[in-house]
């Protein structure tokens, strides 16, 4: 973990500009038209187009995806666990429950999607857009990530206990609840996401906020810190000198 401190937009220049995701654009020159029935469980699929299709229930662990672009798709409680997504896009992706924990994204688009509870726990992800979703809960413990922009997305509930996490940021953003415990950050842009519930706030560590994120904040570092914070005696001072006068 980076050393023990939050980093706001008030402060340094250094502290003030993370660096930005690096994303590339997948490379889908050479798509070609197919069918679900091409995806199996283990295999290798290249250069797929796939609009209109139902993979809901299907088991495709460990599936390759290179160089594919699925367009209105349904994946309810679709099984991707070790599966590996690379120069990949999904369009409206629609899931009530997606399985794909220990899987590798590079190089992956996902845009106007809807997931219920997605598991993407001990993943890898890199150079990952994810633009216009709609999300119930994702899970994320432990998952490496690296250039990963989430931009104009709402969820309900965000996992990212243990993550490695580098070059992230979140652009008009919403979560619902926060969780954070142990894991590092570093060049994690906060300040386009709008935090309702925090939990782990000392695994904020080496995030980047804002300063109305850090007035939020207040009460749950102080807890953190086991500061008192009370006007109390003030209060009672200014009582006394009312009495007298």
């Amino acid at each position: 973990m980076t050393s023990g401190r939050i980093d706001t937009a008030a402060g340094s220049s250094a502290t003030a500009c993370p660096r930005p995701p690096v994303l590339a654009a997948p490379d889908l020159g050479r798509l070609r038209d197919g069918e679900a029935d091409e995806l199996t469980a283990g295999e290798m699929v290249e250069d797929l187009a796939l609009v209109e299709a139902d993979l809901s229930g299907g088991d495709l662990s460990a599936l390759t995806l290179l160089s594919c672009r699925f367009s209105e798709v349904f994946a309810n409680d679709t099984d991707l666990a070790a599966a590996r997504l690379v120069d990949c896009r999904l369009e409206r992706l629609s899931a009530t429950y997606l399985h794909s924990p220990r899987s590798t994204w590079r190089t992956v688009e996902l845009v106007d999607s809807r997931i219920g509870a997605w598991e993407l726990y001990d993943a890898d992800v890199e150079s990952l857009l994810m633009e216009n979703c709609r999300l119930g809960f994702v899970n994320l413990a432990g998952t490496a990530l690296r250039d990963f922009l989430i931009r104009a997305t709402r969820i309900d509930e965000l996992d990212l206990s243990g993550i490695d996490a580098q070059r992230v940021r979140f652009e008009d953003c919403r979560v619902g609840t926060l969780r954070l415990h142990g894991g590092g950050l570093s060049d994690v842009d906060l300040r386009g996401l709008e935090m309702r519930v925090v939990s782990g706030v000392a695994s904020l560590a080496g995030a980047t906020i804002n300063g109305q994120q850090l007035s939020e904040l207040a009460p749950l570092l102080a807890q953190h810190l086991g500061l008192r914070v009370t006007d109390r005696d003030h209060a009672q001072n200014a009582a006394t000198r009312s009495r007298r006068a």
